[in-house]
């Protein structure tokens, strides 16, 4: 497996991987599957992030396969809030629970270290217990919950507001 930062070659296995995990039968993302953005989108918010300073794409790639990837960025260019990012990720169905989103995780909080970034914090729906769960391994603790924040349907989910300050 490898970790690297996206590149726009990769925009229709970035596509085709959302689509397979807005597709699943357990929802983990925020977004139906008529809403996953076009090749001709993804290219462009992949040179975004790499013209950006303040914001990276990586991509867990394994024999050939896009399985995996995680953004991170900064929540705003003012003074006093250029020290905090956000982040999402995402990891295949069928590679979970082998490390990939533990090294996606790692890579990103290595990248936001880098740039100076001591506040790193996300978003993740209140019953996904193996993301919650990684992600407190990795650090991360609760804030807070916004009660029906997403909606499918006639169904709400909860998610959970967490972070991590880093060293």
């Amino acid at each position: 497996m490898n970790i690297r930062r996206a590149t726009p070659r990769d925009a229709k296995a970035l596509v085709d991987h959302v689509k397979a995990i807005v597709s699943e039968p357990v929802r983990t993302a925020p977004l139906d599957p008529d809403e996953v953005i076009d090749v001709s989108q993804e290219k462009a918010l992949i040179e975004q992030f790499a013209d950006s300073p303040r914001a990276v794409m990586l991509v867990a790639e394994e024999d050939g396969r896009i399985v995996g990837d995680i953004t991170v960025r900064c929540i705003s260019p003012r003074r006093a809030l250029e020290h905090v990012a956000s982040l999402g990720m995402s990891v295949h169905s069928g590679y979970r629970r082998r490390g990939i989103g533990r090294a996606l995780l790692d890579a990103g909080i290595e990248w936001a270290k880098s740039i100076g970034i001591t506040r790193l914090e996300l978003a993740v729906f209140a019953d996904n217990a193996p993301a919650i769960a990684l992600y407190e391994a990795c650090g991360f603790q609760h804030e807070g919950r916004r009660r029906h924040f997403v909606r499918f349907g006639d169904t709400y989910i909860d998610d959970l507001v967490m972070a991590r300050l880093l060293d």
